[in-house]
């Protein structure tokens, strides 16, 4: 890792090193999507707030059978396109379309259970997540597959206890409803605090069917690469990575600086100067530079 700290150390200015300027750079990023974040919770509040006074308000009960911990409010408005959870409120949001009885129950099961399953709190630690992690484009992959799972968890909750010709009319359902919303109407600023009942991509929505249609449908990692990710954090505090280096014979018979001060000394006869080291002695064309690290001049014993 020298050369990659090394770069790091590398000054661009005065007092800046490549690292700095990073790190400068990804405090500024945390700060802009921050800001975005709160402007965006700020407007889903103020659209929650505009579809309170105008929306036709309604409980779970009013459509479908439920018992008193699912009857959630509903609220039918013409200011949504999809059937959504609007921020932190149990409130479930329906546009103003007309669904047939087994359309609503499909629609309001599901977003019960997201409702119950308190995903929104889920989808705002995958934002934070995101917010600190801006610059990691993985992190992006990892917040749509969050939310894929959450729908799916939906869908397998909503039809936990249904037969399989009713599980059959729910995906039925989902395939027909979706060409009936218009996903480009959808405003991105409420993305951030929103639970979709359908999302605009046709492979997420071939994936809840394939996985309504088949119950033991799964997706299987690759058993080494598990077994390496389960290692890994072992494996990584037991190997020490040094670098290779050419032992320097050519250094073989010297003795050390620290050597020289302990056990040398100079001694001067007839105006030569002569190095002292374990009995030994030998002539020193340059002697300031011996005496400049600290060895001694000494008399020479007779």
């Amino acid at each position: 890792m020298n050369p990659i700290q090394d770069f790091f150390d590398i000054e661009l200015v005065k007092g800046i090193t490549v690292l700095n300027f990073f790190c400068i750079l990804w405090v500024i990023g945390c700060i802009v999507c921050l800001f975005m974040y709160l402007r965006r919770i700020r407007i889903s509040k103020q659209m929650l707030l505009a579809i309170s006074k105008t929306a036709k308000k309604r409980k779970v009960s009013s459509f479908i059978k439920s018992d008193s911990s699912s009857d959630y409010p509903v609220w039918i408005t013409d200011l949504v396109s999809v059937p959504m959870v609007l921020g932190l409120k149990e409130v479930i949001l329906l546009p103003e379309k007309q669904f047939s009885k087994t359309e609503l129950e499909v629609i309001l099961q599901h977003e019960i259970q997201h409702v119950k399953n308190h995903d929104i709190y889920i989808k705002q630690f995958s934002n934070i997540l995101m917010i600190i992690y801006w610059w990691f484009l993985p992190i992006y992959w990892l917040n749509n597959n969050i939310n894929l799972a959450l729908e799916i968890r939906a869908d397998a909750k909503a039809t936990k206890h249904l037969e399989k010709a009713d599980v059959l009319k729910y995906a039925y359902t989902l395939v027909d409803i979706e060409d009936r919303f218009d996903f480009t109407a959808i405003s991105k600023s409420l993305s951030i605090s929103s639970n979709f009942f359908l999302q605009e991509s046709p492979n997420v929505l071939l994936y809840r069917i394939n996985y309504l249609l088949n119950s033991d449908f799964k997706r299987k990692s690759n058993a080494l690469i598990l077994l390496i990710v389960i290692l890994l954090p072992f494996i990584s505090n037991i190997i020490i990575l040094e670098p290779w280096y050419e032992y320097p014979h050519k250094n073989d018979g010297t003795i050390s600086e620290t050597e020289l001060i302990e056990g040398a000394y100079l001694c001067e006869e007839d105006g030569i100067y002569y190095i002292i080291y374990q009995n030994k002695k030998s002539p020193v064309s340059d002697p300031e530079e011996l005496i400049s690290i600290g060895v001694p001049i000494r008399e020479e014993r007779k």
